[in-house]
């Protein structure tokens, strides 16, 4: 392995990591995979239909509820890039590396990934023109190589990051200007500052973008082409000139304002962790939390009025046809179709509550994964047992370009179970795909990991900048040949990192009568089950953490000793379970006709 991957010749120790980030862009690649998975494979149409869904169970509308929601949490993907990148900014500045070259760093970066978010969603990625060809293995010939020529301009989470990358880099290193960013309280302030603007020049930004170009992004040119997309060829040069910069404010499904919010908050995540750890507030997980409930509930109800007068303008209460509701609500995803320039009935309000709902739940993830992990101190062990995970998110950029593969899969077993390609399928299909699918991507990475990743996008950025930006180029020695500056030493980097513990687990201390003794100001594991306990019994979206409050408790007994705090978690949470499992067998046999919405 060391014959093959390059390692910074300045390091004497393996890199320190925070586990949660790695793990955060792990799960949000895998979850996209399924997500997507499902989304093109499963027969929605036949299960909608009126013949149909009267006689599927409830349980299949909650799913249908389910999904389209986590589809929209593209926001928790770029807090972890936007943490990950302000904690790499703060070491270059610990090292003494000077601001102008972290601001000439993250600009190059930046626009190299712009470029190559281009080159994935116009050719390379499994919507772009290789993806067509996937899609059309049973007949090659039809693929539309065409797409590149104007799915390149489709602005995705991906140009996001890279446009946050650039911005950010310029912000933090003015901010940083005479040592200033050693004062992180003023630095924070400075980000919610602008988070706060950001969010609040939302709406003015769309309408600006509108009054330019009447009926941007949401103009068809064509089926399936907007005027977001110009195509090579057929619009002209300044359609097509304009559009990259136009979508940056008004894209359709992710744009700058009001994510630029969301990448100052990932900052902000950055800018605290980043400290000594005796400096970081113990309840930092807490108050995270809290901030998260409040905007995802404030955004709840939004969504539940939004959809309520979408209900009202679409005929629902007259016709009782509920499928402009499921179609509206199904855009979830898509920040910009929350706005009435998408749709006259949609309230001005739609786009905020939209964006307080997914992304509050994002922050709340995030909060629980820290307080589970670094500030439990187990993180050596958390990275241990999550390799499957996070190697989706080594090579994030190039998994979510690879999402073909499930073309693939989808193509051979379709084949198999129906007789031909590509053909839509039930739950038990989709979700045999979904395994195949894993399966296909973890054989894959993990035999692309033994080479350093040469070949991935990861890779081409990474040699690109490693060979091309003085500041990194620095780090390697003259032996170093310049393709392997852009290998990944997963030996460091994925397997043996020093993983960062905010609390360290202090060790287990038994009396002469070898019974646990544990201070009752210390019992943090026993709280915790309790709290988890609780969440999973008052909530729907957060069950499961019912069941990690039953697996706290239990291990806190051995760890803490019996105690009030965790005899309360493990009945809480066997309560809850009980309760959920109920529920689901009861969902799973009481029909959606009985509702009576169709």
């Amino acid at each position: 392995m060391n014959e093959i991957v390059s390692i910074d010749t300045t390091v004497k120790r393996p890199p320190r990591r925070f586990v949660t980030l790695d793990f955060a862009r792990g799960i949000a690649i895998l979850i996209m995979v399924i997500l997507h998975i499902v989304k093109h494979i499963l027969d929605t149409d036949m299960l909608m239909s009126d013949s149909n869904i009267v006689t599927e169970p409830i349980i299949a509308l909650s799913a249908m509820i389910f999904i389209p929601f986590f589809g929209g949490l593209a926001g928790f993907f770029l807090i972890a890039s936007a943490a990950s990148n302000m904690v790499s900014m703060y070491r270059d500045l610990e090292k003494g590396k000077s601001v102008r070259s972290l601001i000439v760093k993250q600009i190059v970066g930046g626009f190299i990934l712009l470029i190559f978010a281009m080159i994935c969603e116009g050719f390379t990625g499994y919507w772009g023109a290789l993806g067509d060809f996937f899609l059309n293995l049973n007949n090659p010939a039809a693929t539309n190589w065409a797409i590149a020529l104007w799915r390149w301009n489709h602005f995705e989470t991906i140009h996001t990051i890279a446009w946050c990358i650039i911005i950010n880099g310029i912000i933090h290193g003015l901010l940083s200007m005479k040592g200033r960013w050693k004062n992180r309280r003023n630095l924070i302030k400075s980000y919610i500052i602008m988070a706060i603007i950001v969010i609040a020049l939302t709406l003015p930004i769309w309408l600006l973008v509108d009054v330019m170009v009447p009926g941007y992004p949401f103009t068809v040119l064509d089926p399936k082409i907007l005027i977001s997309t110009p195509r090579i060829g057929i619009e002209s040069f300044w359609e097509i000139i304009r559009a990259p910069f136009l979508n940056v404010f008004a894209s359709p499904t992710e744009p700058l304002f009001p994510y630029l919010a969301v990448s100052f908050i990932g900052s902000i995540i950055g800018i605290i962790i980043s400290q000594p750890k005796e400096k970081i507030n113990r309840n930092f997980p807490r108050k995270l939390f809290l901030i998260g409930l409040s905007m995802f509930v404030t955004g709840l109800i939004g969504v539940f009025f939004v959809i309520g007068n979408v209900a009202v303008n679409t005929g629902f209460l007259v016709t009782g046809d509920i499928m402009p509701i499921v179609d509206f609500y199904f855009t979830i995803v898509n920040h910009g179709q929350w706005t009435p320039y998408y749709a006259s009935y949609i309230p001005q309000f739609s786009w905020l509550a939209q964006f307080l709902a997914v992304n509050g739940f994002s922050i709340i993830l995030f909060s629980i994964l820290f307080r589970l992990i670094e500030f439990r101190g187990i993180s050596k062990q958390f990275a241990n047992r999550s390799k499957f995970v996070r190697r989706f998110g080594t090579i994030a950029f190039t998994n979510y370009n690879n999402q073909w593969y499930f073309f693939i899969v989808w193509a051979f077993t379709s084949f198999i179970l129906k007789g031909t390609a590509y053909a839509k399928l039930q739950w038990g299909g989709t979700a045999l795909i979904i395994l195949l699918t894993l399966g296909f991507y973890s054989l894959v990475n993990w035999g692309w990991e033994k080479i350093g990743y040469i070949g991935s996008l990861e890779w081409f950025i990474r040699t690109i900048t490693n060979n091309l930006i003085p500041v990194r180029r620095a780090r390697f020695g003259p032996d170093v040949k310049w393709w392997q500056k852009g290998q990944v030493d997963a030996e460091t980097q994925f397997y043996n990192a020093e993983w960062i513990n905010i609390v360290e687990r202090p060790e287990i201390e038994t009396d002469s009568k070898d019974k646990v003794v544990v201070s009752r100001t210390e019992l943090r594991d026993s709280k915790l089950s309790l709290t988890l306990s609780l969440v999973g019994l008052f909530s729907i979206f957060f069950f499961v953490t019912s069941i990690f409050g039953l697996l706290i408790a239990l291990n806190s007994r051995k760890r803490e000793g019996k105690n009030d705090y965790n005899k309360a978690g493990l009945i809480i949470s066997i309560i809850a379970i009980v309760v959920i499992v109920g529920i689901f067998l009861t969902l799973s046999n009481i029909k959606i006709g009985v509702l009576g919405l169709v």
